[in-house]
């Protein structure tokens, strides 16, 4: 603005603008018919993922959980053994949501949402992907009954590796190799796959533990027996991870509210993060045409 209008804009002249935007854009994206049409026109499946990040408020650290529904083109049909090097298609199309609340409250109008941008929720064909927490699961049996879920593959890499590490000792090769084995039973088989698992590992030779983490992570896997289906989503070319909101978290809604030295008004963060959303979704330029 300096260089091409010669005006100075102070920082508190930016912050209260921003705010001001943020505040219309928030209700604009919740209201508008305009704001989800790009969505309406996308192909692919739908997804939907959740999770959050702690803002600091001048009320405490304070969770700001954060919504995204996409759709998603499938990709190349491929093995488990190829999980991790296979490319995934980018969304077609994302509609974010992202506020500080209980988590009640932040899914009461996940349902909503989905069919404003066009989704049934009671169709059974939107999936949930999601880490370990029990408010995610509960909420979306709630708002999408009857949808199948799936648990983040990293999440669940994480539970088979500490298992295989308190048997046999972490940085240990046998650790590596049973580590090796249960990801790909895992996979491969899901939860049977993991049962397959832990009974190979009980009847080898382990140099650590007793055996009772191993049996805490079986009952926290059988939890999620369910949700262990990644052999079929990678042979339909889907999606088996969360990566899309965790993106969100850390590089653009977190971002923008952990700055340095930043410390928030609970209103304020609404307000920016509605500004955060927008920008993340595929209706930013929609918006700014329209006002």
């Amino acid at each position: 603005m300096k260089e091409f209008c010669g005006l100075d804009a102070s920082d508190e002249f930016i912050r209260q603008t921003c705010l001001a935007a943020g505040t219309k854009l928030a209700a604009w994206m919740e209201q508008s018919p305009a704001a989800v049409a790009g969505f309406h026109e996308a192909s692919g499946d739908g997804e939907f993922e959740t999770d959050g990040t702690t803002v600091n408020t001048t009320e405490g650290w304070r969770e700001a959980k954060i919504g995204i529904f996409a759709k998603r083109e499938r990709g190349e049909s491929v093995e488990t053994a190829q999980w991790a090097s296979r490319k995934l298609p980018a969304p077609t199309s994302r509609f974010a949501f992202a506020r500080i609340a209980e988590c009640h409250d932040f899914a009461a109008n996940w349902g909503a949402t989905a069919k404003r941008l066009g989704i049934d929720p009671l169709s059974g064909t939107l999936t949930t992907l999601g880490d370990g927490a029990g408010w995610i699961w509960d909420r979306a049996a709630e708002q999408f009954p009857g949808s199948p879920g799936v648990l983040d593959i990293y999440h669940a890499l994480e539970y088979v590796c500490d298992g295989a590490k308190t048997l046999f000792g972490e940085g240990t090769p046998e650790a590596q190799r049973h580590s090796d084995r249960g990801r790909e039973l895992l996979l491969s088989d899901g939860y049977v796959g993991i049962t397959t698992w832990v009974g190979e590992m009980l009847g080898a030779e382990p140099k650590g533990g007793d055996g009772a983490s191993v049996a805490g992570m079986l009952n926290y896997l059988s939890g999620h027996r369910d949700r262990l289906n990644y052999a079929l989503r990678l042979k339909r070319g889907q999606s088996i991870g969360t990566g899309m909101v965790e993106g969100a978290a850390k590089n653009l809604i977190g971002r923008r509210l952990k700055a340095n030295n930043a410390e928030w008004r609970i209103e304020n963060v609404e307000k920016m993060a509605g500004l955060c959303s927008a920008l993340y979704s595929d209706c930013w330029d929609q918006y700014w045409v329209r006002n």
